[in-house]
């Protein structure tokens, strides 16, 4: 009788990454050079995480550091904003006593 050798079983596929966690990196990465592209940055990365969490792809990661870079970027430019507030509002304060 013939030994038959069953073929080695095929691994399982894997997850294919997300998109839009890509995309959510690459929009914080630019928004180093122009601001509204963070907040798209954020947005894409908000989306991408709860594509993850409901299909199981990959790029948790890509989506996290997308948000924390997003994010980071809109704290640092509304902090800016501020001291370039209270410079003007000091300079023209003490301008009016002169």
């Amino acid at each position: 009788m013939p030994r038959v050798t069953p073929a080695p079983p095929t691994p399982p596929p894997t997850p294919q990454l997300n998109t839009m966690a890509i995309v959510a990196f690459a929009l914080s990465v630019l928004g180093i050079f122009v601001l509204p592209s963070a907040l798209g940055g954020v947005v894409c990365g908000h989306l991408a995480r709860r594509q993850i969490r409901r299909t199981g792809e990959q790029g948790d990661a890509w989506a996290l550091a997308a948000l924390i870079l997003g994010y980071l970027l809109l704290l640092l430019s509304i902090a800016g904003l501020l001291l370039f507030g209270g410079f003007m509002i000091t300079m023209f304060g003490v301008m009016a006593f002169m």
